[in-house]
């Protein structure tokens, strides 16, 4: 098998925030993007290059702009992409993407060069922008004024560490909701410090005689500095009416780990 059949198939694992929006002329176009998510470690006054490949997957010639936008999390973990309005530990004028405008045949595949370029007198810390992959809606011929064509978007996370600085962090809460026929469990994290994390841990549920009710992975989801968020976990079976007792270990890139205990009742 080609190594260009190879990409295509790692193009579509990685493949993240596609924003679809479907039109009356039922026509359906899809692209990837790989990496969706990079992590840097640039100097102050210094400069990074990287690559992201963008390949259309679709039958149809398809037109795409890059560009970059600021985004945060919402207290749910949303992602909230808002253009140029400032927001905090923001490196969205840091970047400078190229190509910034350009068309895929069917299968093609392109690289899109991007430069982070850190001021000199940057504060340590760690900063987020997304780059932006739209698709430029054409106009199949003979459509009737007033369709909506077909849009999608991928938005890949940027992420630049600058300087030496610590993870600070605590685990603050636990819930538990049953709203509906489903179970959930949420855990509210709050970042204090100057940099982002991400999460690697467990929640276990124990009956009151001290045996596994269940278990949740907990997700690798980031939590950006000088923020807190709640992250939901779905329980897989239900758990019966009853007292138990949740224990959480979550690490955050310290070398302790997080924990928490609390009591949930299942009506």
């Amino acid at each position: 098998m080609t190594d260009r059949s190879g990409k295509a198939r790692e193009l579509l694992l990685l493949l993240i925030f596609l924003i679809i929006f479907c039109s009356p002329l039922g026509a359906q176009v899809y692209f990837g993007v790989t990496p969706i998510r990079l992590e840097l470690k640039v100097s102050p006054g210094g400069h990074k290059t990287e690559v992201i490949y963008v390949r259309n997957n679709s039958p149809r010639p398809i037109r795409l702009k890059v560009y970059t936008e600021n985004w945060f999390l919402g207290e749910d973990g949303s992602r909230n992409f808002i253009g140029s309005q400032p927001t905090s530990f923001s490196c969205r004028d840091w970047l400078r993407v190229n190509p910034f405008d350009f068309r895929l045949q069917p299968g093609e595949m392109k690289s899109v060069r991007f430069t982070v370029s850190v001021p000199g007198e940057t504060e340590a810390g760690g900063y987020h922008a997304g780059i932006s992959f739209e698709q430029v809606p054409e106009a199949p011929s003979g459509a009737r004024m007033g369709q909506v064509a077909f849009v999608g978007k991928i938005v890949a996370a940027v992420y630049v560490k600058v300087g030496k600085v610590p993870v600070e962090g605590a685990l603050e809460d636990l819930a538990f909701e049953s709203p509906g026929e489903v179970q959930l469990v949420k855990i509210k994290l709050n970042n204090t410090g100057r940099t982002h994390f991400r999460l690697k841990g467990e929640v276990r549920i124990m009956t009151a005689q001290g045996r596994k009710a269940a278990s949740l992975e907990i997700p690798d989801e980031p939590v950006l500095p000088g923020s807190w968020r709640w992250v939901t976990m779905q329980l897989k079976e239900k758990l019966p009416p009853g007292k138990y007792r949740a224990e959480v270990r979550l690490d955050i890139g310290r070398e302790e780990l997080l924990a928490l205990e609390k009591e949930i009742i299942v009506n």
